[in-house]
């Protein structure tokens, strides 16, 4: 962080310095130079992770996110409500604001406006930088000279937004209407979100070979909003970048397909999908609970946690619903997700087994995604159902000769490398938890595990997985994050679907929330 203040300490001077008493338009700029500074130093925080340095999608945890993080250089903004499909400034924070469901891009309406607008103001910086760069590359690969300053005029001009849409007509209520806008649909939409909206399974490609698939309109998963002048602009300008084309319509051809639109896609469908920040007030009991459905959680307070698949499918876990409990002397912290399976399985390549995770950090403003950072250690404390620590013995019960070798020799005993074969029954849920402490992404390979800090007790029921984690509050070693009565800690959830191959980074995840421990 002093490496940020730095260079924002030096943008705030460079532009003091750049005008002198009286020079008004200097003082505009001035400004614009200290908004972009600021939000350089959100962005470097929060978005660099994911979208690089540079804003040309290669952060530390690009490798790990489909949807793949965007290239801000390639200029080609999916939500934009100008007519010639460039990005006003508030297209921008209002993508910042909602996020973008079916993604990684968590909702930031719990950021200041202002600050969304600074954060606004670098994305188009760097979008502009990241052009001009292609541009130049781009006249070379031709055997053509484009000079620095050029490219920029034309990365400036290609990035400027012209007119706004225009609002719609207002929505027909008549069947006609609706029926002419469901024959509209059929023809311009259901080739790829399908007959009923809820998408097709066969993959579309953006522009620049991104594989990517059409949204399943009816769960929620729309990039913009449900309004009717968000939905008119995706019908006119399209998605530019990915494979959904303007569509060019009569005003009362488009007004029937809107009304259309209204029907299909249910009101409120994607609020389940947008992250927001909470606040879980963790009571003080005489003594915390430790199974998942002792009588004691009914007083505890309960917060609904959205997350967002890294890697997005079908069967990824969207929400979890989190309950916190503390004593005085221990925290409890029960996680309950909705999982229809709930198959204990080996861990192994084929069948990785599920599993969840609390995160802490006692920073006031963490970095979003960051797991931590230099000086800034976050505590992961870490959950699977099974582990093969805990069934290590269990081939010895199944065959009459131990860790025997494959039927080809079966003179081979392999007593040093056992082969876990697959149980007759389905095995309890591990009460192990490890607690890895992590002071950012690349820091999570090399990062060690510590059994017994905190253990778990879990059960399935009813296609709902319910986990209790609990720890006690005073540290037992240097690198804990203290959890004292009356303090506030961040927390933050991460769900895996062993049953859809989720493992490692493949994960469901949500944003920072406030745990707050009653005294």
């Amino acid at each position: 962080m002093r490496t940020r203040h730095f260079t924002w300490l030096l943008s705030l001077l460079a532009a003091c310095q750049s005008s002198g008493p009286g020079e008004g338009a200097s003082g505009v700029a001035r400004s614009r130079d200290q908004q972009r500074a600021h939000g350089e130093i959100l962005y470097q925080m929060h978005c660099a992770v994911c979208h690089g340095s540079t804003g040309r999608g290669d952060g530390e945890a690009s490798g790990f996110l489909f949807p793949p993080a965007r290239d801000f250089g390639k200029g080609r903004f999916r939500l934009v409500s100008s007519k010639n499909g460039a990005p006003s400034d508030r297209d921008l924070v209002a993508t910042l604001r909602r996020g973008i469901p079916g993604s990684a891009m968590p909702a930031w309406s719990w950021i200041a406006e202002e600050d969304l607008e600074s954060i606004a103001s670098h994305v188009r910086f760097l979008a502009e930088q990241g052009l001009a760069l292609d541009l130049e590359e781009a006249a070379m690969r031709a055997g053509e000279e484009l000079p620095p300053e050029e490219a920029g005029r034309i990365a400036l001009a290609r990035l400027a937004p012209d007119q706004e849409q225009d609002e719609p007509l207002p929505l027909p209520a008549d069947a006609d209407a609706l029926k002419r806008g469901k024959a509209l649909f059929n023809q311009h939409c259901a080739d790829c979100h399908g007959p009923d909206g809820r998408g097709q399974e066969e993959p579309r490609f953006d522009e620049d070979g991104t594989l990517n698939w059409a949204r399943n309109l009816m769960a929620g998963f729309l990039k913009g909003g449900r309004s009717t002048f968000e939905l008119a602009c995706r019908i006119r300008t399209g998605l530019p970048g990915s494979a959904m084309p303007p569509t060019e319509l009569a005003a009362q051809d488009e007004a029937a397909l809107l009304a259309y639109l209204h029907e299909l896609i249910p009101a409120g469908a994607s609020k389940h999908l947008l992250h927001r920040r909470s606040t879980l007030h963790a009571r003080r009991v005489a003594e915390v609970p430790v199974q998942p459905g002792d009588s004691a959680w009914s007083a505890a307070g309960e917060i609904d946690v959205v997350l967002a698949p890294l890697w997005w499918h079908a069967e990824a876990v969207l929400a979890v619903r989190v309950t916190a409990l503390h004593d005085g002397e221990d925290l409890a912290v029960r996680l309950s997700w909705p999982d229809r399976t709930g198959v204990v399985r080996l861990f192994t390549d084929s069948a990785p087994t599920d599993g969840a995770a609390l995160q802490f950090s006692a920073a006031q403003e963490p970095a979003l995604f960051g797991m931590g950072a230099p000086g800034e250690p976050t505590n992961l404390w870490h959950w699977q159902a099974l582990r093969l620590e805990d069934v290590a013995g269990a081939e010895d019960l199944l065959v009459p000769v131990p860790h025997l070798g494959l039927p080809d020799w079966p003179n081979d005993v392999r007593a040093d490398v056992p082969r876990y074969q697959r149980l007759l029954t389905q095995l309890s849920p591990s009460e192990r938890v490890d607690r890895i402490t992590v002071e950012g992404v690349q820091t999570i390979r090399s990062a060690s595990r510590i059994p017994g800090e905190a253990h778990a007790s879990a059960s399935w029921e009813d296609g709902t997985w319910s986990v209790v984690f609990v720890r006690q509050l005073h540290c037992q070693s240097p690198d804990q994050i203290s959890l004292p009565p009356g303090a506030s800690v961040q927390l933050a959830c991460a769900v895996w679907n062993g049953a859809a191959g989720e493992r490692g980074a493949r994960k469901s995840i949500s944003i920072w929330q406030e745990l707050a421990l009653d005294p």
